[in-house]
């Protein structure tokens, strides 16, 4: 089993950033401006040695690799964000593309969402509207997609780049702009693109007849449809008072290991994440699975990673994620956890190894 975590790579100075937020604004900023709300809130969250990275730096990314693979991951499923051939955030994967200091595995995830201010993507108070182009679009993409197919390292099943896409119903043509990348990606001599679909809140179910994998996005998924209906009528007070939402992570992570549904014969890519607390980005308007911990982390990991889920990955399988810090999930080291999720999750790792070998 190859474990993989997601990640953001918004740790960095961009100038659009500067604009909308402030010069020199990061995620770093937004996480130091966590807050206590009730006894025994961990916010701030600070990482460990108070290091904050900046993901412009070779040094920093190459840091990030060689600690995940110390730790058993098999690799990153970084953030691509594409606006009609604009890129943002691209700097910390192109350094890690073009480095070939650390020999960890990786490939992109294309985060189709706009970008607002209500960091969730909806349509008020929009700073980058999430456009998309035809077949001109199209090939200029691929061929961005070609300098990170073409590295090694580059994640593939059989002779199929791997590629999740967050929100394939939001992008017209989906299929015909698919068709068009297998067929011209065999000119590069792969068979297709091993496409994975998130399936979400915005995303509910497999749409493409290219998509060989899900993937569901926790704990957003389990969030929306893993709870009770008196508890999605709170959810809905709560939004509408603009208040704090509380879940509990144990009936979250519950629900994850209870879920049977199969999304025909698609192959599925369990879903993992370390904790959820996204008030360091959204104040008390933000949600907070209450109750977690390394340990609980722990437990429940191997118990998915040990599950019998019809058409669950015997290959791969996914955290959320690897430094989500404004958002709680984190298997970074933190001053508040240490290395306790990594220690954890490595345990786990090494448990599946020695059953593959037996």
């Amino acid at each position: 089993m190859k474990v993989l975590a997601y990640n953001l790579p918004a740790y960095h100075q961009i100038p659009e950033n500067d604009k909308w937020w402030g010069e020199g604004f990061t995620e770093w900023d937004n996480v130091r401006s966590g807050k206590p709300l009730f006894k025994g809130h961990i916010q701030p969250m600070v990482p460990y040695g108070e290091y904050y990275y900046d993901l412009s730096k070779k040094e920093d990314v190459v840091y990030q690799a060689e600690l995940a693979k110390q730790y058993g991951l098999s690799g990153f499923v970084y953030y691509h964000y594409w606006f009609n051939g604009k890129l943002l955030l691209e700097r910390p994967v192109e350094i890690y593309r073009d480095s070939k200091d650390t020999d960890f595995d990786y490939c992109l995830c294309w985060a189709n969402e706009q970008w607002a201010k209500t960091w969730d993507g909806k349509d008020n108070q929009i700073l980058m509207p999430q456009t998309f182009g035809g077949r001109e679009d199209w090939e200029n993409h691929l061929q961005y997609f070609l300098t990170f197919f073409n590295d090694k390292r580059y994640i593939k099943r059989g002779n199929c780049p791997m590629l999740f896409v967050y929100s394939a119903s939001k992008i017209p043509h989906f299929d015909e702009m698919m068709e068009y990348w297998n067929s011209r990606i065999k000119e590069y001599g792969y068979d297709s693109i091993y496409l994975v679909e998130f399936i979400s809140t915005v995303n509910r179910d497999a749409i493409s007849e290219y998509s060989q994998a899900v993937t569901e996005f926790e704990p957003m998924y389990s969030n929306r449809f893993g709870i009770t209906p008196i508890q999605k009528l709170y959810r809905i007070i709560c939004k509408k008072l603009k208040t704090t939402e509380y879940l509990s992570f144990d009936q979250i992570w519950t629900s994850l290991l209870k879920r049977k549904r199969i999304y025909g014969n698609r192959e599925i890519i369990q879903s993992a994440f370390t904790q959820w607390d996204n008030t360091p980005r959204k104040g008390k308007s933000g949600l907070v699975l209450k109750g977690g911990s390394p340990e609980k982390f722990e437990n429940y990991f191997r118990r998915l990673a040990h599950g019998k889920r019809v058409n669950a990955s015997g290959e791969y399988m996914v955290i959320n994620a690897w430094n989500e810090w404004g958002e709680g999930p984190v298997l970074e080291p933190s001053e508040q956890y240490g290395y306790k999720y990594l220690e954890g999750l490595q345990r786990v790792i090494m448990e599946l190894e020695n059953d593959y070998e037996k």
